[in-house]
């Protein structure tokens, strides 16, 4: 079994570059995180950019990309002080957590039904989509930034098509609904397609 997903933060502003040989090292981004802009080194950005792209395989990916142990220790430390970084554990309960924590931005746009196949609905960008899924998950995804977090969504979501009578069981039960959003989440980062941030203080909180 495999161990937590690794879920990249944010959503990239800038990079930036000014080595002559483009060392890995050398790279610097700016990030919106939590609604603050925030700095990561190079390291921490090659991690932070592999993790879109392999959440089980990031570190061994930053090292193909040139860099060492030593960076990837000190790229890790960095993303987790800065909060970049966030661990999905996939069972019920790791799902749940997780959502709570966290909320979910779409980058692209919805493009309705697939021809052929009304239940799967395309995201992307006109004749270009990128992402296949369901109806479902792709509300979810779509009206993500409306709620306060995650898993707050998906049950608002499920209650909803619950209450219309629509006869399928992945649809109406959050968590099944919850798994098949954390299903997608992989390719939805991978092409750049929605982007996760911190849940929202909870109204009232300090």
């Amino acid at each position: 079994m495999s161990g937590p997903l690794v879920v990249p933060l944010g959503r990239r502003l800038a990079v930036y570059d000014l080595s002559l040989e483009h060392d890995p090292r050398a790279a610097q981004a700016f990030v919106q995180l939590a609604g603050q802009t925030v700095q990561l080194g190079g390291a921490a950005l090659h991690l932070w950019d592999a993790a879109h792209r392999d959440g089980h395989g990031a570190e061994d990916l930053a090292r193909q990309w040139g860099l060492t142990d030593a960076d990837v220790d000190a790229g890790r430390s960095e993303l987790r002080a800065l909060g970049a970084v966030s661990e999905l554990t996939d069972t019920v309960d790791g799902r749940r957590t997780w959502a709570g924590a966290h909320t979910l931005h779409p980058l692209v746009l919805g493009l309705g039904e697939v021809a052929d196949q009304p239940a799967a609905h395309h995201v992307g960008l006109p004749g270009r989509p990128v992402v296949q899924t369901t109806r479902a998950v792709r509300d979810v995804w779509a009206w993500g930034p409306l709620f306060g977090d995650l898993w707050t969504s998906v049950g608002w979501h499920a209650a909803g098509y619950a209450a219309d009578g629509l006869p399928d069981p992945r649809a109406v039960d959050p968590d099944l609904l919850l798994a098949d959003v954390v299903a997608v989440l992989p390719a939805l980062l991978q092409t750049t397609a929605a982007y996760v941030d911190l849940a929202l203080p909870a109204a009232g909180a300090a």
